[in-house]
């Protein structure tokens, strides 16, 4: 059980942390350029990388005001925690979380069994959405596995560079019948 003194310690490190990500909300700490842009008339002059320099810190800074923001929900519950007097108990199990655990996580309600609850295993990014599985993906019962001549008949849809002279004269006679002009 925690004593009053590792709750109090434990509430001012969550208000200290709680008052940093404030400072990011706001900008303070940002060294990035304003979101209105870098106070020139025309971007005629400057060079593409600048231009990327400026977005990759812009978009570092949207991570860090997410992130600061996320972390500061889960330290407004901590301290709602603290006030109910449930504070250092599992939300899930209910067995008291190790002090160790909150010095370093002070904004943790979840023992170090149930941390990942709540994260997705399987989260997939919106281009896996739309890719085919290719190699590796479950095809039921099959038994024949993913080979290179598979793969050559993926890609090979899409075209080739191969003229009508590199294709054997058997080959050429089976397209030009099955699949060319010639077919009824």
């Amino acid at each position: 059980m925690l004593t009053e003194a590792q709750i109090n310690r434990l509430n001012e490190k969550l208000n200290e942390q709680k008052m940093e990500n404030e400072k990011v909300l706001q900008g303070e700490n940002s060294e990035s350029v304003p979101e209105e842009g870098t106070g020139e008339l025309s971007s005629y002059d400057n060079h593409p990388a600048d231009r990327a320099t400026e977005l990759s810190e812009r978009e570092t800074d949207a991570a860090l005001n997410n992130q600061a923001q996320a972390q500061n929900e889960q330290i407004e519950k901590a301290l709602q925690a603290i006030k109910n007097g449930t504070y250092g108990i599992c939300e899930v199990c209910g067995k008291e979380i190790p002090y160790e655990r909150l010095e370093l996580v002070p904004e943790t309600l979840r023992c170090t069994d149930h941390a990942e609850a709540d994260v997705q295993d399987n989260v997939e990014t919106a281009e896996e959405d739309v890719l085919d599985p290719g190699i590796g993906a479950d095809r039921g019962n099959e038994e024949v596995i993913y080979d290179k001549e598979d793969t050559w008949e993926s890609i090979s849809v899409h075209g080739t560079s191969q003229t009508p002279s590199d294709v054997p004269e058997e080959e050429r006679v089976y397209h030009e019948t099955n699949n060319g002009p010639d077919k009824a």
